[in-house]
Order: structure tokens, then sequence, then C-alpha cells
């Protein structure tokens, strides 16, 4: 389970109502926060993860597909920066269940603001990149909120996290 932490814009675009008190999430990743990008004709939706800010760029295309989308292109994302294939396909499966909320951390969405200028930046200077090799990209930003680490570096570090600790209680 987790928390779609959606923008305004977005929400309007979802024609989303949001979920005034959302379970916490039970991902390895936690809750995602998700803006509408739109540059020239091109409008995609750029979710970062909450815990380790690794951006996903998904198409802004029929806003009732939009988690399926993004939980299809989180996988080969995260295996594109070493995560082992059993735990990318674990953390898809975790979130199956989710629920639409407003945006409550203002460093992550400050964060996602950063990562969205870049990405526009991205896609008018290399229009023929797929989204994956965008969103691979952007993950290789150092950021001020992770003690300018990258994300696909703190989110490597977090699933090391989590099997160590599934390790120790014997899951």
């Amino acid at each position: 389970m987790f928390v779609l932490r959606c923008t305004q814009k977005l929400l309007d675009r979802l024609n989303a109502t949001p979920d005034s008190d959302p379970a916490p999430a039970d991902t390895v990743l936690g809750d995602w926060y998700a803006n509408l990008i739109r540059v020239g004709r091109i409008q995609v939706v750029l979710a970062v993860s909450e815990r380790s800010l690794l951006p996903v760029v998904v198409p802004a295309r029929d806003g009732r597909a939009l988690v399926q989308r993004l939980c299809e292109a989180l996988e080969p994302m995260l295996t594109a920066i070493g995560v082992p294939a059993g735990d990318a396909t674990a953390e898809r499966g975790a979130m199956q269940h989710w629920t639409v909320g407003k945006t409550a951390n203002r460093r992550v969405l400050g964060s996602l603001n950063d990562l969205a200028f870049q990405l526009q930046v991205g896609l008018l200077d290399f229009p023929d990149r797929t989204l994956l090799a965008q969103s691979l990209w952007l993950a290789k930003t150092p950021l001020k909120v992770i003690d300018y680490g990258a994300p696909d570096q703190t989110t490597l570090a977090a699933f090391a996290a989590h099997r160590a600790l599934q390790a120790v209680i014997g899951r």
C-alpha cells in the first residue's frame, strides 16, 4: 500500500479527490509524489519516491491508468539501476494497493520541482530519449535533501537495508 501524493495541477487533471487520512506506506520506497509536466506538445507525469527521491517518468495520457503505468515503469527502472529482479518484482507487487493524497512533505516537493526543471531541459534537448532513459538520467542528479547523493544510489541503499532487515527478522 502506498499513497500517490499529487500536486494540485495533477489532481485537477485526474479529477481525483484526495484521501484525507491515508494509511502509511508499507513499500520500500514509500509514498510517491507526482506532478504533471508539459513541454510543448509533450505531457508526462514525473513521480518521485518519498524515501529515496527516485524519479520515474510516465506518459500523462489516461489518468485512470497512471498508477498502473507507474508500477510498470518502476520495475525496469529498478533493475536498470542494479536492484535485484526479485526485489523489483516484490516492490511492484506491493504497489498494487494505493490511494491518492495531497502532497505533504515540502522537502520532497522541492526536489520534485528541481527534477521537473531538469526533465523539461532533458525533453527539449534530447527529444529522442525514451522515458526510461530520461528517468535514469534524472536518477543520477545530486540532491541536497539526500546530502547531495543521487537517487539511484539512495534507492540501492534502501533495498539493501530492507534485505538486511528481512534477514534479521527471518522473513
